[in-house]
């Protein structure tokens, strides 16, 4: 038979009293903030599929990193274009998702997760991502990133999907740079990412 124990009632912490009223008022500021900011430039660069695997995709890589530069905290979504055929890319995705695993754990590239696709069918945002060496990270994505960084790693995608890649980029600036994961999750949140991250906005 279970006894039941009364344990003594124990005053709340300081730290603890109020935690939702402080943690709700933080929010509302660092709203304040965002609405007050301004984005840097914002970028657009057009990649045809036919580029991926190939030295036009260094190219295209080399002119975004020109723009950028090496120390640029941006926010970028990798998108399709109208002629894309988003069930070649499904295929594709699932494709080397299921040759991935089929690997030994030694061998696995770590691509990007695959977002359930009821969630984002119809899509043509590929990914949403941001970081303070923007240039770089895209590079990953456009290329091939080490094997234990996760990454679309366009190098394992075929290059006679008709129509272009999209390209855009938004520019932080330091002082707001705070503020970028709820800028990057915003945008996850409309564009509905078929990879990566989706947004909790």
């Amino acid at each position: 038979m279970d006894t039941m124990i009364d344990l003594p009632v124990v005053a709340a912490e300081p730290a603890m009293a109020g935690l939702i009223s402080r943690t709700a008022a933080s929010l509302r500021d660092m709203a304040d903030q965002l609405d007050q900011g301004t984005l840097l430039a914002q970028f657009e660069w057009v990649i045809p599929m036919s580029d991926i695997g190939s030295a036009r995709m260094d190219e295209h890589c080399n002119a975004i990193a020109e723009r950028l530069g090496k120390k640029q905290t941006a926010v970028y979504a990798i998108c399709f274009d109208d002629a894309v055929p988003l069930e070649r890319v499904y295929d594709v995705v699932d494709g080397n998702k299921a040759r991935n695993k089929a690997l030994p754990a030694a061998e696995r590239r770590a691509f990007a997760r695959v977002n359930k696709r009821k969630r984002n069918i119809g899509s043509r945002c590929l990914y949403i991502g941001q970081s303070e060496k923007a240039a770089e990270r895209i590079r990953q994505h456009l290329t091939e990133a080490h094997p234990a960084t996760f990454a679309i790693h366009l190098n394992y995608w075929p290059n006679d999907i008709p129509g272009n890649l999209i390209v855009q980029v938004i520019g932080v600036s330091d002082a707001q740079r705070v503020l970028v994961p709820f800028i990057e999750d915003q945008l996850a949140s409309e564009m509905s990412p078929i990879l990566g991250r989706r947004g909790s906005v």
